[in-house]
């Protein structure tokens, strides 16, 4: 894998056929809103590459020319808090840790003793993932006969189901701590915080891994080495609902099936921007295909557009994991926060049954391991405890990882991030069902998903739909336009607690003039919100408060959201940060010469989340 890196927030030159320099951005209002951009590093040449190192190209015309290969590699955002975070810790076996030794589960690799093996990269590949709905009865038959049999396990095995849900409910249910003294002193484990595969860097390698082992055992299962997990292909039109294989008959009959989800979405158009309105009523998925319902299949492509191409490495993948200042420096990738988070929350029940009930165990909640006494009634994929409980997460979750193998292929990213501390990381899984052994595993290991064994179905992602949204405005931009006058607004006074509804305008946050070979970026600091609930804002820039509430990603002003799925969260409130690559909306807003822009955030959920810091731009590497 190329480890060079090219600009943040940007596509390698070498994909697309550049011209020699850049052109001019100076155009029409009209010429302007046609499409948004993406900035490259220039490989040589003359004119304006030389000024800056920068090609600007039509992002709209780069996609649809056809991207491919496996390009030199974006560059990495150095951590955003490198003032506060000197460096990334580093994570293996020995710095995370069970917090519950005393328990097999949800902690199965704590009370074994079998030596570990570090991994070796398969000779070839054997396995081809294929979206669920494109399955044929065969494979949705080998499907169903392979997971019943990891069912059938008994829970000792650490490749049973039960296991393996466990695992994911270990690493995100505050099971784990991260070691930071190496005194083993009762008092500093005391003062070690909690571990989390979330709000960070490490969610999308950790998950890759998981899943890989998930999928090597359901073959071994059934006595055939080329079976390949499906993917829930939720990001194109025909995959825009629960698959039918997984809803359709009882927890009897179909062992894909899991009582634990909301009725209300299975048939429905599924809303990868659901947390904007979860009181919304469902489109029928085989309904009429009205404005309606085209209006949201839009809004689905653009939400994944907005995740999958607006960013570099760590804007997609997360920031460092860093714990010199607790979680506050935690901050997610656009893969995490946007349909991944989505998704979760669309599938698991909408609270407890009945709805007026309290949650508890009585009304189908699950205990939440951090908090003693208290339930989730989020279950089973709106909470993360309990997702791994549901098959239809281990579906999901390979369409999550084909995201990342597309943003790594076709759309360029490469290698991504070069951090040793991150290349370097480590966890310890189980392999082979009737003899498990323990396997180390890097994050280096599973960068190109060939040396995993498998790799996804060319035919299915030969057209990818998300890649032409139809994304608009608002409201007009630019001098000459007609454009409404900037907010008049007085300056919010941080910290600042969001009220859903209740729009929050920042006039006159400062643009800073931008650097050579630099992208610009919105951050804001210090959110701090209660990981047990749906947590949502959305953040916008540019717009005046009576539009605000109709931002989301099929709009040009959009920048971004800040979103998680439901987790313990160790009891307490969390801190973290969300930083959103700006350069392209700047400029689709004729904004990107402006010395000030307005940045307007729409609270969407009910849940407690306050901003400490007030939102600022600053460029990045």
């Amino acid at each position: 894998m190329n480890g060079s890196m090219a600009s943040a927030c940007a596509t390698s030159s070498t994909l697309v056929s550049a011209p020699s320099a850049c052109p001019s951005k100076k155009k029409t209002a009209a010429a302007r809103f046609r499409r948004r951009t993406v900035s490259c590093r220039a490989t040589g040449g003359g004119g304006r590459g030389d000024i800056d190192g920068l090609l600007w190209l039509p992002r709209r015309d780069v996609m649809l020319n056809g991207l491919s290969g496996v390009a030199a590699g974006l560059a990495w955002y150095p951590g955003l808090a490198d003032a506060e975070c000197t460096r990334a810790d580093k994570v293996n076996e020995n710095t995370v840790q069970c917090t519950d030794t005393e328990r097999v589960l949800p902690c199965p690799l704590v009370s074994a003793t079998a030596p570990v093996v570090d991994f070796t990269p398969e000779a070839k590949v054997t396995r081809v993932r294929q979206p669920v709905h494109l399955l044929s009865r065969e494979y949705q038959e080998k499907y169903k006969e392979a997971v019943e049999k990891m069912k059938a396990l008994p829970e000792s095995n650490p490749l049973s189901f039960a296991a393996q849900a466990a695992i994911h409910q270990a690493y995100c249910d505050s099971y784990y701590s991260y070691h930071r003294s190496s005194s083993g002193s009762a008092a500093a484990a005391r003062d070690d915080p909690t571990f989390d595969v979330h709000f960070s860097w490490i969610f999308a390698p950790w998950h890759r891994m998981y899943i890989y082992f998930y999928e090597r055992a359901l073959g071994q299962l059934i006595g055939d080495d080329t079976f390949a997990l499906p993917f829930w292909n939720w990001d194109a039109p025909a995959g825009m609902v629960v698959p039918p294989l997984f809803s359709e008959g009882s927890t009897a009959s179909n062992p894909l099936y899991d009582a634990n989800r909301n009725p209300a979405n299975l048939d429905a158009l599924i809303d990868l921007d659901y947390l904007n309105d979860q009181d919304a009523e469902p489109i029928p998925f085989k309904g009429p295909k009205d404005e309606k319902y085209k209006k949201l299949v839009n809004k689905n492509l653009s939400t994944v557009y907005n995740q999958q191409v607006r960013k570099g490495a760590e804007s997609f993948l997360g920031e460092k994991y860093c714990t010199d200042l607790g979680s506050s420096t935690s901050s997610m990738g656009s893969l995490e926060r946007m349909a991944h988070t989505a998704v979760h929350v669309w599938v698991g029940k909408a609270g407890p049954t009945p709805a007026t009930a309290t949650c508890s165990e009585a009304s189908g909640g699950v205990p939440n391991h951090s908090k003693p006494g208290a339930y989730s009634c989020n279950n089973d994929m709106g909470f993360l405890g309990s997702a791994g409980r549901d098959p239809l997460f281990y579906s999901h979750h390979a369409n999550v990882d084909r995201m990342w193998h597309l943003w790594s292929t076709r759309l360029g990213g490469g290698q991504g991030i070069t951090d040793t501390n991150w290349l370097d990381a480590s966890f310890v899984f189980y392999d082979d069902v009737k003899s498990p052994r323990k396997v180390r595993i890097k994050f280096r290991d599973v960068l190109d998903t060939r040396d995993l064994g498998y790799t996804y179905d060319v035919e299915a992602d030969r057209d990818l739909p998300w890649l032409r949204p139809k994304i608009t405005t608002l409201v007009p931009h630019g001098k000459d336009s007609g454009a409404p006058a900037r907010s008049s607004a007085a300056a919010p006074v941080f910290p600042l607690a969001l009220t859903k509804g209740q729009v929050v305008e920042v006039p006159a946050v400062a643009v800073p003039a931008r650097e050579a070979g630099k992208e610009q970026l919105l951050v804001i600091d210090g959110v701090e919100f209660d990981p047990q609930a749906n947590n949502k804002f959305d953040v916008a820039i540019n717009v005046p408060a009576d539009k605000a509430l109709q931002v989301g990603p099929q709009y040009k002003e959009y920048a971004g959201s800040f979103a998680v799925v439901p987790g313990s969260g160790a009891g307490g409130t969390r801190k973290g940060k969300v930083s959103l690559c700006i350069t392209d909306v700047l400029y689709d807003l004729d904004a990107e010469d402006d010395s000030t822009v307005d940045v307007v955030i729409v609270p969407r959920t009910a849940a407690k989340v306050t901003i400490n810091v007030r939102p600022t731009i600053m460029n990045r590497n």
